[in-house]
């Protein structure tokens, strides 16, 4: 992040803590929109510009929250009409990125996964990389990923990373079409999303309540457990499906215990058709061009 942006979330963060040392409703009512925000955007890197260029791009209709509609920008790379002899699969694969990500963080993957003879699709979730909006969340990953199985039928494969794996998680456990999901660098549920949040910014434990009151409130008003429906280590994906998840153990951002958790979970729902794969010194960004992680997922999707 440019020093500018570090300076404005460092003052935002500030206003949060001062907001909450006057009351946990205060505080909650500052914090809600630097939870939710989703800028500054990422760029496209120049090395990342030729898999983008060459995608075939559309929009998504999404429904939005509360009646607030928008699109998303749809990503296709369709499977190559003369897969090389080491092809070893056939259909479509999913990805789906993170907050704050956008599609073009896969070319790397995309490459790899066309090299063995797959289909790909991809997009930017409203208010990320190339489709317009101020705001998104869960339901609107959800309705993207819904109009993309519309178009293409059930996926090969679905691979999502930090949000983006999350949401893919719940996504498939509610009816999604896979038999193969790669979740790299995970959270397991909401809660943790918005108590990391609240520790980031140094919420108090009585903010951090009031804002996940608040946040249920706004985003899904009437909806009772929202906490319970979307956590990806309460609810078993449908049998037959194997997952696989990634995770660096210096992780910052979403720390390895999250992926940890979901296997432990899912183990037990899956007759141990779940994997962990860790790795050292990669991050929460570097890890999705690694090639040792390229190099498992591929070899996971083509099966």
């Amino acid at each position: 992040m440019p020093s500018a942006g570090r300076l404005a979330l460092a003052s935002a963060a500030a206003a949060v803590r001062t907001a909450g040392r006057i009351s946990p409703s205060l505080g909650a009512a500052t914090a809600l929109p630097l939870f939710m925000n989703t800028r500054p955007r990422m760029a496209v890197r120049a090395e990342e510009m030729p898999v983008i260029e060459a995608a075939e791009r559309s929009e998504l209709p999404v429904p939005g929250v509360r009646g607030r509609g928008g699109h998303a920008v749809a990503y296709s790379w369709p499977a190559p009409q003369t897969a090389g002899e080491d092809a070893a699969a056939s259909g479509t694969v999913l990805l789906v990125h993170g907050w704050g990500g956008r599609a073009a963080q896969f070319a790397p993957l995309v490459r790899e996964l066309r090299a063995v003879g797959l289909g790909v699709v991809a997009f930017d979730a409203p208010a990320h990389g190339s489709a317009p909006g101020r705001g998104t969340f869960i339901v609107d990953f959800h309705a993207a990923m819904a109009e993309l199985q519309r178009r293409h039928g059930a996926f090969r494969a679905v691979v999502g990373h930090s949000f983006g794996a999350f949401a893919a998680l719940i996504a498939v456990a509610e009816g999604l079409e896979t038999s193969r999901l790669i979740a790299i660098s995970s959270p397991s549920d909401s809660d943790f999303l918005v108590r990391s949040f609240a520790a980031a910014v140094g919420l108090g434990k009585a903010s951090t309540e009031a804002l996940r009151d608040r946040f249920a409130r706004r985003l899904f008003p009437g909806e009772t457990g929202l906490y319970e429906r979307y956590s990806a280590a309460r609810h078993p994906l449908p049998d037959g499906v194997r997952l696989l998840l990634v995770h660096d153990d210096g992780d910052r951002t979403i720390p390895l215990s999250e992926s940890e958790r979901l296997r432990a979970a899912h183990s037990a729902w899956l007759d141990d058709q779940v994997e962990l794969m860790t790795t050292t010194g990669l991050g929460h960004q570097r890890i999705l061009s690694a090639p040792p992680v390229l190099e498992a997922v591929t070899a996971f999707v083509s099966g």
